[in-house]
Formats: structure tokens, sequence, C-alpha cells
């Protein structure tokens, strides 16, 4: 099972035909107002939803079911997208991609790139991407890793987000090996062919894929 998650992000950051990709939809605050503007089925819409009048919050209200719509208060410890998140994890799916996530303000992106470091989300690490209309976001846990390439990116990044040891970028363009956590970007690598072999020993990896902006 694929879940999809729109969060509140800028629409023309949305990837090409959003909604033709397989997978169920859970509408994060203003991402559950965009869904149910495009016709697209959800089953779940979760968040304080500030962002939404209060005209729009009833439309959405009367169109979902009692079960199908989380409406929590603002002053809480979960940001909408993080709540979205918890629902995903709990349907025991596959894979789960979030889009809306990337753009606006600097401490939303912030926060929504370093979810999976919550030991909360530790079962599906792996199973989650983010993706906008440049990047493909991935996590890794520790092992020998494979890394396959996106078609429509160029350029492979690695991010430790928390104490990650010997970690080694084994067969891109640019190899690495670290005995002792770094926390820097590792930025503008390259495929050589369609794979990028990477290990580590501890924490979590985030994996960028990204290209220019035309």
């Amino acid at each position: 099972m694929i879940i999809n998650i729109l969060a509140g992000g800028a629409t023309t950051l949305w990837p090409n035909n959003i909604f033709d990709r397989p997978g169920l939809w859970i509408g994060a605050d203003r991402g559950a107002w965009r869904l149910y503007k495009h016709d697209v089925p959800m089953i779940m819409a979760v968040g304080d939803f500030d962002s939404l009048t209060v005209d729009e919050l009833e439309i959405l209200k009367s169109h979902l079911k009692t079960n199908e719509i989380t409406h929590v208060k603002a002053e809480k410890d979960e940001t909408d997208t993080e709540l979205a998140l918890l629902y995903a994890q709990n349907q025991n799916p596959d894979q789960i991609n979030i889009f809306g996530a990337t753009g606006g303000r600097l401490d939303h992106l912030l926060s929504n790139l370093w979810l999976l470091a919550d030991p909360t989300f530790k079962n599906i690490v792996e199973k989650t991407k983010i993706i906008d209309n440049v990047n493909n976001v991935s996590y890794l846990t520790p092992g020998l890793k494979a890394i396959h390439k996106n078609q429509e990116t160029k350029y492979l990044g690695f991010m430790p987000l928390n104490a990650v040891s010997n970690f080694k970028i084994i067969d891109a363009k640019y190899r690495l090996e670290l005995s002792d956590n770094v926390y820097k970007m590792w930025s503008s690598n390259e495929f050589i062919g369609d794979t990028v072999h990477v290990s580590f020993d501890t924490g979590i990896i985030m994996v960028t894929q990204t290209r220019d902006k035309l």
C-alpha cells in the first residue's frame, strides 16, 4: 500500500501530474483543502486548519465523514505534517510520499526534513520520501545500502541527521570515507551508473536527489 501526504506548501513546487500517482491520500492542514478542490478522495484530513477560513473548514468538514477528519488545537507539540505521518505510519504502508512539504518558511522545511530522525518513526524511515518538482528526498538506516538513480534528477547529496559513524560513499562520482560523524551536507555528488552504494554503522542519513530549476 502507498500513502501520499499533501501538506500545505506552495503548489508551484508540486511535481507534474501529482494526482495521477498511485496511492491513498492524506491531507495535512491546507493540503486537505487542496485535495478537496482537486476532487481527490482522502482517507484522512488532519491538522489545526489555521490556514483555512471558517467557511473553508466548514465545507471540508461537510465533505468528509467524522472519522475522516482530525481537527486538533493550534497549541500542540506536533506539526500538521507530523500528525499526518503518524496516521500514515499506523496504516502499515509499504511506501509514504510527502508532497507540499518544501518551500515557504524555513522552520517548516527543516522540521519536515528532520521528521524521520524522530525515533517515533523508526519503522518507516526507509519507506518515506519527500518529493517536489526538483527534489526527491529519502532516508537510510545503517548497513550497506543501494541508492537507485531518479532519472529526473542529476545531483546526489547526503546529510547525517544524527550521530552517524563509519560513513562511506562507495561508488559515486566522489567517494568519501569518514570514521567520525560530521554534521555536514555532502552535496553535488553524482551517479556514475544507475546505482550508488553507501554504508554506515549508526544513525540516519538523509539522501537528496535533485536538479537545478529550469
